[in-house]
């Protein structure tokens, strides 16, 4: 029967079936990320990803400099706002607010500023319990500083190219973990936090 087609039948024939080939309907997802992501992480951001379904991810940066926000304006959100009198406040909304607090502080071994204002209520009553505080949650910082800040930094890469879960378990607690192709690459691969007063705080890294 294909033998019996005319030569320019074929041709036509062989035309469209690239044509549909090449036109097969694919998904494009636009995400916006918080721009401070940029700051907090080591690695290059990745501008687009390209999914195992097809589907491509397009992202762009959210948030302006301080300095470019009209006066007439309220100020952007401040992860970490400095003092006139040299003190800190950090801030944390989001879970991905308090991966980058931490890290912030645990790259710039500001332990103390990390266990005031970013660690739960909870956990602190758990170091207490054991005769323990803020020199014993130091120490611990300070032992598995590399690992940390490892797991923190890719869990924000992650968060914005679906190798993260952030997920309610239970008795207030949210947790972010790795998937397990990417969990078996790094010694820490839970994050826990908690809300507090209306934000979130780090309970558990393990």
């Amino acid at each position: 029967m294909i033998a019996s087609l005319r030569p320019s039948l074929l041709l036509a024939l062989a035309c469209a079936a690239f044509l549909l080939a090449a036109c097969q309907p694919y998904r494009i997802e636009y995400r916006t990320r918080p721009a401070f992501y940029r700051r907090v992480v080591d690695a290059p951001l990745p501008e687009r990803v390209e999914l195992d379904d097809g589907t491509v991810i397009l992202y762009r940066d959210r948030g302006q400099p301080i300095s470019d926000t009209p006066p007439d304006e309220p100020r952007p959100f401040q992860l970490r706002q400095e003092l006139d009198d040299g003190s800190v406040i950090l801030r944390a909304i989001l879970p991905e607010h308090v991966l980058a607090n931490t890290l912030d502080c645990i790259r710039n071994s500001d332990y103390q500023l990390l266990w005031d204002q970013m660690i739960a209520e909870r956990t602190k009553l758990a170091y207490a319990e054991q005769g323990q505080g803020p020199d014993q949650f130091t120490e611990f910082c300070k032992k598995h500083r590399l690992d940390l800040a490892r797991t923190l930094n890719r869990m924000l890469l992650g968060i914005a190219s679906n190798e993260v879960v952030i997920q309610d378990v239970g008795d207030g607690v949210t947790l972010c973990r790795f998937w397990p192709q990417v969990a078996v690459l790094f010694k820490f691969k839970y994050v826990a936090l908690v809300r507090e007063d209306f934000q979130y705080k780090l309970l558990l890294i393990y």
